[in-house]
């Protein structure tokens, strides 16, 4: 039998962890993952910071970048393991994917931004609401959602399937008025995992891979057990008072024990 191949992580001193991009440049330091991939031009990063910082200035600061516009997309998506804040912008030919979410009193931020004159990226998480097993809907759903195109100007897409290390991904490309819109899209459970790209680019799917494989190979945050540490220890400490006290109530009590021992026997 065939095994597995053993997946690269990149560990946090904040707590987080997540699949190192092999075939990206790794920039990361101790406390945030940083990979870049100039061909694509693209980078991804993820962060932690305080629970109440804003996602979007968190990913502007450790991708050295300003975002000064508001987002053309922001809700909140369940998935397995949480609840996730989603927004989206675009700054000129850059285009930024933000997710956050807050787990034990820290917030952490995945983000993808490219900046390719030729297409624009977006990679948008939809609640999965159908019962159909197709990923067409929450194509749809994004391309709306992002104020690409409205459903009823959709026209009929051509469909499709691709290939790709973290899954076989459902396509779907519409032509509006000669613009080039490509949707795939991932079947996770309660989760569509979406990419929609507006251009014609052969890079795409590269992009969609290694954003997607950040979250599904994939990204997890290391519990910490401090607080059952100390927990742990204060219980040690009370037994160890209480055996202190048995063991003086003991020795005082033996004490007046032989006491009245030794005036019985001087009488």
């Amino acid at each position: 039998e065939e095994e597995e191949p053993e997946i690269p992580f990149y560990s946090s001193s904040e707590g987080f962890n997540v699949p190192i991009l092999s075939t990206w440049v790794d920039e990361s330091d101790n406390m945030t993952a940083l990979f870049t991939n100039t061909d694509l031009q693209a980078r991804i990063v993820t962060a932690a910071a305080g629970e109440g910082d804003d996602p979007t200035a968190v990913a502007a600061d450790k991708l050295g970048i300003t975002i000064g516009s508001e987002p053309i997309f922001t809700n909140r998506v369940n998935t397995a393991d949480g609840t996730w804040e989603q927004r989206y912008y675009d700054e000129g030919d850059t285009h930024i994917s933000i997710l956050s979410k807050t787990q034990e009193g820290r917030r952490y931020v995945i983000a993808f931004i490219e900046s390719n004159p030729d297409v624009a990226v977006y990679m948008p998480l939809i609640d999965r609401t159908w019962d159909d097993e197709s990923a067409l809907p929450g194509i749809e759903q994004s391309i709306e959602s992002l104020g690409i195109a409205t459903a009823d100007e959709l026209p009929e897409p051509t469909l499709g399937t691709v290939s790709l290390p973290t899954g076989e991904w459902q396509t779907a490309t519409y032509d509006l008025d000669g613009t080039i819109v490509t949707g795939y899209g991932l079947n996770f459970g309660v989760t569509d995992y979406v990419a929609i790209a507006v251009g014609d680019n052969a890079s795409v799917p590269d992009l969609v891979d290694a954003y997607n494989y950040t979250l599904l190979g994939g990204f997890f945050v290391t519990t910490s057990n401090v607080e059952y540490l100390y927990l742990g220890l204060a219980v040690v400490v009370i037994i160890f008072a209480v055996l202190l006290i048995s063991m003086w109530m003991r020795w005082r009590n033996a004490r007046r024990d032989l006491r009245t021992v030794e005036q019985l026997t001087s009488l």
